[in-house]
């Protein structure tokens, strides 16, 4: 698949496996993991198991968190500081994971995420482990308890603020037009079926006690097209869709994945799917609006909100 700065964006359990035994110089795994409730995140979990030499990312430290913008960007010092304490260098190959990848009841997908953070950070040697730790295991390889503690580093991050858009980016590009917009959440809250604030959300929220008095509208951005961000994996095997897969996925939602996408989601995670598998496909001009339907739900007119299908 295809290569961020000489490394594969995507790897298998097997490549993993290998390049663990071999004790490959620069090999830096993090776990991503989130569970419910998120506050916990994942290093209860992790503590219990994970793969062998990995570390886990707390992927609330260094956030601002607000009502609109519960996970919003790290401030780009701190994120350096908090990378370098997991020993990672500016050449570290960086592989990602979690515990079931990306499942439906979970909402998130904090592999894509994580690897869209970094790639917006000037880090671009990632990688995701497709499948995550329950391919891992269903391939039959070993985990652990034992935490390692790596040697600092000197890894030095650079923002790239054409990767993301602001609200008043947002509003702008709707007023517009003439952008594709790729909403990635269920049907149900794309369609403003389902109540407002979405379980994302609330759990996002809830993880920051900013719940209070938060009022979201119901539905989607006019012109936006809904692709639920799971439809990126093959559930037979839990990992990510070929090439021809995703490639077909695009075109059964009506979406070109060779013309510029803006992808949008609850919080700001699930759109980094989009932003990942149009990558994939040799294609990088696909923006994230963090802010996405948390901070939009809250902040557009009426005239910007729709339940109407496009």
């Amino acid at each position: 698949m295809s290569t961020m700065t000489g490394v594969e964006t995507v790897v298998t359990s097997l490549w993993l496996k290998e390049k663990i035994d071999a004790s490959t110089d620069g090999l830096v795994i993090l776990d991503v993991t989130i569970v419910k409730p998120m506050p916990r995140v994942g290093q209860e979990e992790y503590n219990k198991q994970h793969l062998p030499g990995a570390i886990y990312f707390d992927q609330r430290r260094s956030v601002p968190a607000t009502r609109l913008i519960p996970f919003s960007l790290p401030d780009p010092v701190k994120l350096q500081e908090y990378l370098r304490t997991l020993g990672i260098n500016n050449d570290s190959h960086i592989v990602l994971y979690d515990r079931d990848f990306t499942l439906p009841d979970l909402l998130t997908n904090a592999n894509a995420r994580i690897w869209w953070l970094l790639k917006a950070h000037g880090i671009t040697r990632v990688s995701i482990l497709t499948g995550g730790l329950r391919k891992w295991l269903a391939d039959g390889y070993p985990t652990t308890e034992e935490i390692p503690h790596p040697k600092p580093g000197s890894v030095t991050v650079q923002f790239n603020p054409s990767l993301w858009l602001t609200y008043p980016e947002m509003v702008d590009l709707v007023a517009k037009g003439d952008t594709q917009i790729v909403d990635t959440r269920e049907p149900r809250y794309f369609k403003g079926e389902a109540e407002e604030p979405s379980e994302p959300s609330t759990l996002a929220l809830e993880a920051f006690d900013l719940l209070d008095d938060v009022h979201i509208k119901q539905g989607h951005m006019p012109g936006a097209k809904n692709l639920p961000f799971f439809n990126i994996i093959n559930w037979d095997t839990y990992c990510i869709k070929t090439k021809e897969e995703l490639e077909q996925m695009f075109k059964a939602h009506g979406v070109d994945p060779s013309k510029p996408i803006v992808s949008t989601c609850y919080i700001g995670y699930t759109a980094c799917s989009i932003a990942l598998a149009t990558h994939l496909l040799g294609h990088d001009h696909t923006r994230v609006y963090y802010g996405s339907w948390t901070e939009w739900g809250q902040r557009a007119k009426d005239d910007m909100v729709t339940k109407e299908d496009n």
